[in-house]
């Protein structure tokens, strides 16, 4: 039985994401733990820090090694992590001539902080390639429909005419902002935890240049980034943990967004795949779209409770190092299973441009109020003119009739007013602002 939806058989089409949970299990914690171990062993024998025989042994004896779970169980509760059962396993299976030189010098946290990182690493590629393809769907949409009119929303209201295509434009830009982000992080953001027992290395004997050597070399060895030991300066994690945060905020957008946009009153927005109801047959329901939005909100809410483990005292501190545990994985694997469910939902979005034309026509002209203002502002003061045009707006509400008329009715001003009239399909500085936000995408992923 789960203990939550995302690692869940039942509701893993909504909120699971087996890639991004393989990373987490405990299987997968234990093959990095073991591949840190057989890294070290490599460069402190060459390093002369062991054996150069031993660390041979090490690396050939553990290179296929398999550890059950179960096998370290008890030693995990009773030690509050994992590192000495799985120690205890791997030195018996390294032999006499191995035994006494796995784990050298090392500590618990320089074991699970860095296979912690080597999952990280694998968890952000598999994550480039998703958003690089929502982010592309979305690119395609803002060319399509760069001059595509639809009504803009602010607050919930009516604002003024733009295009669909700007819609879809700054979504691109807010994700290629979190790609950009994640690469970075990937690049440089990472770092390799190596400190012993105290974070001075002291039982291995090195310092100095051969201290920095040895960090170099197991972080190459790793694919990670060379560090001093960070055991309570948890940036790294922080900025991981926000990055997740991020990228589900901004899918969140999409998702709230194709809610809004495909209400039966509204409709603007077509989706190939929506739900039905158990009762009522008439229903389409955007079930991708309620996902994203939900689990975007649950990593914002665990993104407070991880911010909370920084506070961390003295050279090591269990209980921040534990809140990691319980949140970090589930970040991950909401922010996969958002990115796959928003894979699903750009996939078969389309604007029903006809439906988005009514719009702007039902709105009687409220629309232009804006561009009524600035014209009427060559005749009298801005405050009048605004005065003026909120004047006829609240007429149009009460009448119906369009906004120019009831203006006409409060003012002679020589004013082309049905000129003014195909504002509302002349979506020309949406279409230019457009175009500048796919460059801005397309710099952004060179």
């Amino acid at each position: 039985m789960p203990l939550t939806p995302l690692d869940s058989v039942l509701f893993g089409g909504l909120f699971g994401d087996a890639e991004a949970l393989a990373l987490f299990c405990d299987e997968a914690e234990i093959a990095a733990m073991v591949e840190f171990e057989r890294a070290l062993a490599r460069v402190q024998g060459a390093q002369g820090i062991i054996p150069g025989e031993a660390a041979a042994v090490i690396d050939r004896t553990l290179a296929s090694v398999t550890v059950s779970p179960k096998e370290i169980a008890r030693e995990t509760a009773s030690a509050g992590v994992p590192v000495p059962g799985l120690v205890a396993c791997l030195r018996r299976i390294a032999g006499a001539k191995g035994a006494d030189f796995v784990h050298f010098g090392a500590t618990s946290q320089d074991v699970v902080d860095s296979s912690l990182m080597l999952r990280l690493k694998a968890l952000l590629a598999l994550f480039d390639g998703r958003l690089a393809t929502v982010i592309a769907r979305l690119v395609e949409l803002a060319e399509t429909h760069r001059a595509t009119p639809m009504a803009a929303r602010t607050r919930g209201q009516m604002a003024t005419p733009i295009s669909f295509g700007l819609r879809m434009a700054g979504n691109a830009r807010d994700l290629a902002l979190e790609l950009r982000n994640l690469r970075r992080i990937s690049a440089e953001g990472l770092p390799l935890q190596l400190g012993g027992a105290s974070g001075d290395l002291a039982a291995m004997g090195v310092t100095g240049d051969r201290q920095r050597e040895l960090t170099a070399r197991l972080a190459a060895e790793l694919g990670l980034s060379p560090s001093a030991p960070w055991m309570t300066g948890r940036r790294a994690l922080l900025d991981a943990a926000t990055l997740l945060t991020g990228i589900g905020n901004a899918l969140g957008k999409l998702g709230a967004d194709a809610m809004i946009s495909t209400r039966t009153e509204i409709g603007e927005v077509m989706l190939a795949e929506a739900g039905g109801s158990s009762t009522m047959p008439q229903k389409k329901n955007a079930v991708k779209a309620e996902a994203i939005v939900a689990l975007a909100r649950l990593n914002a809410g665990l993104l407070s409770a991880f911010a909370a483990t920084g506070i961390q005292v003295e050279e090591r501190d269990g209980i921040g190092w534990m809140g990691e545990w319980l949140t970090l994985p589930q970040m991950a694997v909401a922010t996969g299973a958002a990115l796959c469910r928003a894979e699903e939902l750009v996939n078969g979005l389309e604007p029903d441009i006809a439906r988005m034309r009514a719009s702007i026509e039902a709105s009687n002209g409220l629309m232009l109020a804006e561009a009524a203002s600035f014209a009427l502002m060559a005749h009298m003061s801005r405050a009048d003119a605004q005065a003026l045009v909120k004047k006829a707006a609240e007429e149009v509400r009460q009448s119906g009739h369009h906004l120019f008329d009831e203006i006409g009715k409060l003012s002679k001003a020589p004013i082309d007013w049905d000129g003014l009239r195909g504002k509302a399909d002349a979506v020309d500085a949406a279409a230019k602002m457009t175009d500048g936000l796919l460059e801005q995408v397309a710099e952004l992923l060179l």
